[in-house]
């Protein structure tokens, strides 16, 4: 019995043994890469200075200002023509008073959940992102555990057994500042106002939806939004909810999208397709990235972003040659042989441009409402011109209803869009495609708008007359007092030095 006692004993000192040599192999012998420089770059030590409180005043106050210019001079178009119900390009407190949003779109398993965890300092924390990179590592850890391989030989993996990594970012995922490490369902996203309309997407969406609060001076700056990887072999409507239309609400909202990409995943097929082409028109927020760029060998480096560009360059509206970073955003160690000197240089201008994103905050959203405004005035003055064409084809004895179906539905018989073109100074490209104005006079029949001309009024004025000075003065005047002010804050700082 006691040598029975002992032998379990002896067995037991065993297996402690080879847990530690397992704890031994599996531990990382290189030092992780500092990222000091992350918090130098992105200004996050003058976070809570007088000079950032006094910032932050003035950001408030001229968008506070804009909020101004929106109730009075966009919204009563923007309500009488009912433009809303056509697009779901808002403007609101959501989109106005908002932090900025960095969005991280791109195929599964690129590295987008990593470079969030990297750029918030979770790595290997409990509070990091799940990644493609877990996955991977914990079935090697199961496969070594049971045997079916060994460290210094290649695996061997048994029927049955997936050695691939699984799609983890399955979800739309807003990462915002909190002072507790908080999940925050989906439904509960939806309650609050700056996300209220993704309600419309369904419930299948809010089970796709959620957020993450943690206490990090960057989200104090920004919001962070990482995404459902794009998957060539599972079609978009197949998840259940209008995953374009989904995608489509953040890209609207984005103030800056970084497409990922990885290096054994470059291929563009159809679904990655049609999320770039949701793209076009934002080209001067979009930035791609080409993550994980220490496993080129540096002879290949070159090639394989030529290649990326190349692929690119059809798929984008612009003829602006696109923006591609080759980075390894983490703190792992560079693989042996990787280009050091050119991913750090490439690393500081991706974080140089994340910083631009935060300092132009303000200039980001008066453009935002400036385009907005364009928007609602061509609206109104293409609905205006349908108006026009009705009354002139309507007669006593004719059916309104049949009227106005005619000319919605066929808008090209009447040459609508080629008469907006000549009587406005609104671009026919600057347009929906008719297709979308036919969905919107079944919402909203063409006979229940008025026109332009019976809007005025002799007290309040023309509401397109209030649009048009928005436009061309009101707007853009608050984004001078702006830089005005923190051009003289810069030059109080400078004095001070």
């Amino acid at each position: 019995m006691r040598k029975s006692e002992e032998s379990l004993e002896e067995d037991a000192e065993e297996e402690e043994e080879e847990e530690e040599e397992d704890q031994i192999i599996l531990t990382p012998t290189k030092p992780y890469k500092s990222r000091n420089h992350i918090e130098d770059i992105l200004g996050l030590d003058d976070i809570g200075s007088q000079e950032d409180l006094d910032n932050e005043r003035f950001i408030m106050q001229s968008l506070r200002d804009l909020k101004k210019i929106y109730d009075t001079a966009i919204k009563p178009l923007e309500s009488l023509y009912k433009y809303r119900d056509l697009t779901s390009r808002h403007l609101g407190d959501a989109e106005i008073f908002a932090k900025p949003m960095v969005l991280f779109i791109g195929p599964w398993s690129a590295g987008k959940s990593s470079i969030i965890n990297y750029l918030l300092g979770v790595e290997r924390t409990g509070q990091a992102l799940k990644t493609g990179e877990d996955v991977s590592w914990n079935l090697t850890r199961k496969l070594y555990k049971d045997s079916v391989c060994s460290w210094s030989l290649l695996c061997e993996v048994p029927s049955g057994v997936s050695a691939g990594v699984e799609p983890t970012d399955t979800q739309f995922t807003v990462i915002t500042h909190g002072e507790d490490h908080t999940k925050v369902s989906g439904t509960e996203m939806a309650s609050d106002w700056a996300y209220s309309s993704v309600q419309k997407f369904g419930q299948n969406f809010l089970n796709h939806f959620r957020g993450i609060k943690m206490a990090s001076p960057l989200l104090q700056k920004i919001v962070l939004v990482d995404t459902p990887g794009i998957i060539e072999n599972r079609k978009m409507y197949e998840r259940g909810y209008p995953v374009n239309d989904a995608f489509q609400w953040f890209i609207d909202r984005a103030d800056a999208i970084y497409v990922v990409f990885d290096p054994a995943k470059m291929e563009i097929g159809n679904e990655l397709e049609s999320l770039l082409d949701q793209l076009k028109g934002r080209e001067s927020q979009v930035r791609f990235v080409l993550n994980k760029a220490d496993t080129i060998r540096k002879s290949d480096l070159m090639r394989v972003i030529g290649q990326l560009f190349w692929n690119l360059s059809p798929l984008l509206g612009s003829s602006e040659a696109p923006v591609i970073y080759a980075v390894s955003l983490m703190t792992k160690p560079f693989h042996p042989g990787a280009p050091t000197k050119f991913l750090l240089d490439q690393e500081l201008m991706f974080l140089a441009d994340l910083r631009d994103t935060v300092d132009k905050r303000v200039e980001n959203r008066i453009l935002f409402a400036r385009r907005h405004a364009v928007r609602v005035r061509n609206h109104a003055k293409l609905v205006d011109c349908y108006l026009n064409t009705y009354y002139r084809h309507k007669s006593i004895f004719s059916s309104k209803k049949k009227i106005a179906e005619q000319i919605t539905e066929h808008p090209g018989d009447y040459s609508i869009y080629e008469g907006i073109s000549t009587l406005t100074n609104v671009s026919r490209y600057d347009l929906p495609d008719p297709g979308i104005y036919r969905d919107f006079f079944r919402l909203n029949p063409l006979y229940d708008f008025r026109p332009l001309t019976s809007t005025c009024s002799y007290f309040r004025g023309c509401p397109l007359d209030k649009l048009d000075n928005a436009i061309s003065y009101d707007i853009m005047q608050i984004l001078g007092q702006y830089k005005k002010k923190c051009k003289a804050l810069s030059g109080d700082k400078d004095e001070s030095r």
